[in-house]
């Protein structure tokens, strides 16, 4: 698939329709190898700016997903000043990605593991437990475990844990909701595990279940349009004020690039 090398990463530029075709093309194949896929906003390009072993995880990706307006517009401004290649065609949301590839393990019968997120089983039981039987089943084929109590504080019992489940459950998809850049992190350093674990897909999720799952209301379809989801989050949960402060940093940033 093609990319366009923006903020020194590789960002997909396709149409959302040829991405969702070639990941369940992919899902087709007996013998495909692990592909990991990150979803970069501008949020996260700002990150990647400042944390080196952050940028690095994220090149360490397969895909890159666009996963932010403010991408869209900076390659087209930037690729109008002969600054970019190409200029990426459309915003990719990684939550959309996620709900096709959930109507593909369920058309499919593919067995799917969530990494991370809290809660995803309707109420809140206190601290997970810290071995295999932090695995629950959502739906059919579906399955969640909270992995690690503390993600700053990983425990020996936890990884060795979690490294079973996915040994013995061999998901076809795993999705990872540690938040960045805690979970490009964890994609990076457990490729060799999903690849022995034969995983086709493996994805960064954020709080992509949270709306999945209906903890969360997603902005609507008018807001989505034209790519103020953003502000609709902000809207839903103010504490995200300080984290959209780097919105600022990445007009900042893409002006720079001018330059």
């Amino acid at each position: 698939m093609q990319t366009t090398s923006l903020f020194q990463l590789s960002i997909l530029t396709e149409p959302k329709a040829a991405v969702l075709a070639a990941l369940r093309k992919l899902l087709q194949q007996p013998d495909a190898k692990t592909t990991i896929i990150c979803t970069p906003n501008p949020e996260q390009i700002v990150m990647a700016r400042h944390d080196q072993t952050f940028a690095k995880h994220l090149r360490q990706a397969d895909y890159l997903l666009p996963d932010g307006i403010g991408l869209v517009w900076a390659s087209r401004l930037l690729h109008f000043f002969g600054r970019a290649k190409q200029s990426i065609s459309e915003r990719i949301a990684g939550v959309e990605v996620v709900e096709a590839l959930l109507r593909e393990a369920e058309t499919h019968k593919l067995t799917t593991l969530i990494i991370g997120g809290r809660d995803y089983q309707g109420s809140f039981e206190g601290e997970a437990f810290e071995d295999e039987r932090s695995l629950k089943k959502l739906r059919p084929l579906l399955y969640w475990t909270e992995g690690y109590q503390d993600k700053a504080e990983i425990l020996p019992v936890e990884e060795l844990a979690l490294e079973k489940i996915i040994k013995r459950l061999r998901p076809t998809l795993v999705f990872v909701a540690l938040g960045a850049p805690d979970q490009e992190r964890w994609l990076s350093e457990h490729r060799s595990l999903l690849e022995q674990s034969r995983v086709k897909i493996a994805m960064v999720v954020g709080g992509s279940f949270d709306f999945i799952l209906g903890k969360v209301p997603r902005a609507p379809r008018l807001w989505q349009k034209f790519g103020f989801e953003w502000l609709w989050r902000l809207y839903q949960q103010p504490w995200r004020k300080r984290r959209q402060l780097r919105l600022l940093q990445f007009i900042a940033l893409t002006f720079r690039e001018l330059f």
